[in-house]
């Protein structure tokens, strides 16, 4: 008789996922890369490296962080939360094009996180069913910060929790990705890549985000847990202020 637990499309996916050491039969690929295996690309995964080589810029889509509007912009699709290392993998003839990312504030972004997560997602798209009714019976900001804490690794949370330098840094650890752009200045975008844009981004996918006072503890864990994705944000802050101190002498000359 066959297991009730994988006798169920669900089921066997989670059976599958687990096999290898994951909670997404999605994140099965990544999981490869990182062993040194190059994964099978479908039809529906090539479609989509076909659309990025057509675009002309890899754009490297972190969760929480407007990516499914720059996605369809450039795209005209959803290219879904991949990391540099799988397309590295999977397709390294985009080594050759510019690359682009947008990074956020890591305690603004849990906190956007948070939200999406106790509310299962939004009308664009859920909060996968390995995570989603845990992530709804979150009680509050410390039940979720349990639940970073008691991960072995980015594999065992949600793509909208995990660090995002896991998207962005290569196999030794550094960063692949030309150019970072600052969440906050995505209204005051114009161009990304050879990409022009008329007017600011249609959002989508945009929770209705959270506005809560944290606890000097609560900021301390998520600086323990995000510690990587603080150094990326001061590193480009700090880019940010060099350029508009340059532009400002050039201006008064």
């Amino acid at each position: 008789m066959p297991d009730p637990a994988i006798s169920t499309p669900y089921g066997y996916r989670t059976a599958l996922a687990a096999a290898f050491g994951v909670r997404l039969v999605s994140d099965i690929p990544e999981r490869l890369c990182r062993l040194g295996v190059r994964p099978w690309v479908d039809g529906e995964r090539r479609a989509r490296i076909d659309a990025i080589r057509r675009a002309g810029v890899l754009f490297v889509h972190v969760p929480k962080n407007a990516g499914m509007s720059i996605s369809q912009h450039l795209y005209g699709c959803q290219v879904k939360h991949r990391s540099i290392r799988y397309y590295q993998s999977v397709a390294p003839d985009l080594a050759t094009l510019p690359s682009v990312a947008v990074v956020r504030d890591p305690v603004r972004r849990f906190l956007s996180a948070f939200a999406y997560a106790r509310a299962g997602g939004t009308a664009h798209n859920r909060v996968a069913t390995p995570f989603n009714a845990r992530y709804r019976g979150f009680a509050g900001i410390d039940d979720a910060l349990d639940h970073l804490a008691g991960a072995r690794g980015p594999f065992d949370v949600d793509h909208i929790f995990r660090p995002q330098s896991w998207y962005l840094r290569d196999a030794d650890g550094r960063l692949a990705v030309d150019e970072l752009i600052a969440f906050e200045d995505l209204a005051r975008l114009t161009r990304i890549g050879r990409h022009r844009l008329a007017a600011p981004l249609p959002r989508i996918n945009a929770g209705a985000g959270l506005d809560q006072p944290l606890t000097a503890g609560q900021i301390e864990r998520i600086r323990g847990f995000y510690h990587a994705d603080f150094a990326l944000v001061a590193g480009l802050q700090r880019r940010l202020a060099k350029g508009r101190q340059a532009r400002m002498e050039i201006a008064t000359g």
